[in-house]
């Protein structure tokens, strides 16, 4: 089945609870459903996934026993994580105090952390280097201090919580079965 783009705003997810590999996945849904059989999966210098010379853009995503991807036509940060985890001590305190005023439970927490990583991820940078350099407040995200006019769409599904970074207004859900 080929998924037609009647919608540049839409963008498709694809998940499995199944075990697979990363690039085993990435590939299996471009050959799938973009008619991109044999992709190469290029790497950017801090890991982002791309294949070179084509318009298409993915991220991918994974947490506990869920791996997913987004596609679409145009740049795209992804990011999820599973609501049964415990927000992490470490981590809460390099949030904002902006930020700390609007988390207050595993999912608040979760939901600010999955925006901050979409948005690193969309422009394909490391925790490391931009997590200081990021706020999710009020349900906007903030670089170096200001606001930006960046778009996150952000929904909970199966006990995790899932952010995208990009243009993007709507999104297409679709669960995969690698395991005959």
């Amino acid at each position: 089945m080929e998924i037609l783009w009647y919608n540049k705003s839409m963008i498709d997810v694809y998940y499995t609870y199944d075990k697979v590999a990363s690039d085993d996945f990435i590939k299996m849904i471009l050959a799938q459903y973009y008619n991109i059989p044999n992709a190469v999966i290029c790497k950017s210098i801090n890991g982002k996934p791309y294949i070179d010379g084509r318009k298409i853009h993915f991220n991918l995503t994974h947490s506990k026993e869920i791996t997913a991807l987004a596609v679409g036509k145009k740049r795209v940060g992804f990011d999820c994580e599973c609501l049964t985890g415990k927000p992490r001590p470490a981590v809460l305190n390099k949030f904002t105090d902006r930020e700390k005023g609007e988390i207050f439970s595993v999912g608040d927490f979760y939901t600010h952390w999955t925006a901050r990583e979409s948005y690193i991820k969309f422009y394909g940078e490391t925790l490391a280097n931009m997590w200081r350099k990021v706020e999710f407040f009020r349900g906007a995200l903030y670089a170096h201090g200001e606001k930006t006019d960046m778009n996150v769409i952000q929904f909970e599904m199966n006990n995790y919580v899932f952010s995208i970074c990009g243009d993007y207004s709507k999104v297409n859900l679709h669960e995969i079965k690698t395991n005959k």
